[in-house]
């Protein structure tokens, strides 16, 4: 008697086989949804790795869909054209999804999307990167090995190819392309800031591009530019001496500025209570303000950030503080507040870190305990 086949969606014995590389790949065989048995296999440096990502594979397996179906003769632009539908159907940042499908656009489209499936190789896609790298950035290179990941994992949940050639990609060291060193300053105290800030008042320039005030808030709040940028009058509560942080201005191609209703990450989604002397600021614009934006651009719209960078620099070029990067006041708010004895905790909640030890690592000199983020920038009221 004929052995019974497997019911769908289930698999055999799994068994390992070891590679020439030292690795261990496990294997099964699984019977998909459309009723043919085949062969599933994943790689990874022990036995117990190899199986557990072989049944998380067969977990996720997506089951063939007549019209749907990709071989390894798929052409990788149709794959992507998939990879992207699905990136656009995530709940990936905004900012990410453009990050990626500019990174297809850009710089794989053209390199890999006439290739099949079983044309790209490790090699293959080893080239392709470092391509990339050498032309455009050790950043794009980075980006482009993501989406191109993700793209040939497509061909592997559908069976079309057993492993994912990019994930054997080695390091891509450093980029060959020469870019021109520019000047960044990420780190200012408390007395430079007071410099800086007298000599935005003195800038017409400065003034003129709405920029003093922005400086003191940041020196207040040391938000996120994007963060600072969405801020509208509705989130700003005199009453309560608190703004709400709740979104991030961002640039889509086709849709142009707009608010992401979230912030970073979950932390950065915070209530926070300011200075009094900066509610000052707030309640004196509040009082000439037509837009509905705290900081809008000129003709009361929303205000572009990578233009506010550009603007700040613009303005400083040649000062003491040539290539000062807003994120030089996060530096300068953690500071005084870990100086003023607040917690790692306290700090991290106030600038909107998810992890602790994002604030202790990069922002904070020394561990501390402590009282209130705003009573701790109350006392530093700069004058006129």
């Amino acid at each position: 008697m004929s052995k019974p086949p497997m019911a769908l969606g289930t698999y055999g014995e799994i068994w390992f086989v070891r590679t020439s590389a030292g690795k261990v790949r496990a294997i099964t065989n699984y019977r998909d949804y459309d009723g043919v048995t085949r062969q599933v296999e994943r790689t990874a440096k022990t036995e117990n790795a190899a199986k557990n990502r072989l049944k998380e594979a067969l977990r996720d397996r997506a089951r063939a869909v007549v019209g749907e179906e990709i071989t390894d003769r798929t052409k990788v632009s149709e794959v992507a054209d998939k990879y992207l539908a699905e990136l656009d159907e995530s709940k990936k940042a905004a900012r990410t999804k453009r990050t990626y499908r500019e990174s297809w656009d850009r710089d794989l489209k053209d390199a890999v999307g006439s290739l099949t499936g079983r044309e790209i190789t490790t090699g293959t896609a080893e080239r392709v990167l470092r391509t990339i790298r050498d032309t455009a950035g050790l950043g794009s290179a980075k980006h482009a090995k993501v989406v191109l990941t993700a793209i040939m994992g497509l061909y592997v949940r559908y069976d079309a190819i057993g492993t994912n050639p990019v994930r054997e990609v080695g390091t891509l060291g450093e980029s060959k392309k020469v870019k021109p060193v520019r000047k960044k300053l990420t780190k200012i105290e408390w007395d430079d800031y007071l410099r800086l800030r007298a000599y935005l008042l003195g800038n017409e320039r400065a003034r003129n591009l709405d920029l003093v005030d922005l400086v003191d808030m940041h020196a207040a709040v040391g938000p996120r530019l994007g963060e600072f940028l969405a801020l509208d009058w509705t989130r700003v509560r005199e009453d309560e001496g608190v703004i709400l942080l709740e979104g991030t201005v961002i640039r889509l191609t086709g849709i142009g500025l707009f608010v992401q209703p979230h912030t970073k990450s979950v932390a950065g989604m915070r209530t926070l209570k300011i200075p009094a002397w900066a509610m000052d600021v707030l309640r004196r614009r509040r009082e000439t303000s037509e837009s509905e934006w705290v900081f809008p651009s000129s003709s009361g719209t929303l205000r572009d950030p990578d233009n506010t960078r550009k603007a700040l620099r613009s303005v400083l070029e040649g000062s003491e503080w040539e290539g000062l990067h807003p994120h030089a006041f996060r530096h300068l708010v953690a500071t005084q507040l870990d100086a003023a004895g607040l917690s790692a905790r306290e700090i991290a909640d106030y600038l909107g870190h998810a992890q602790v030890s994002m604030t202790q690592d990069v922002y904070m000199n020394r561990k501390s305990v402590g009282h209130r983020a705003a009573d701790a920038l109350e006392g530093l009221k700069p004058t006129e």
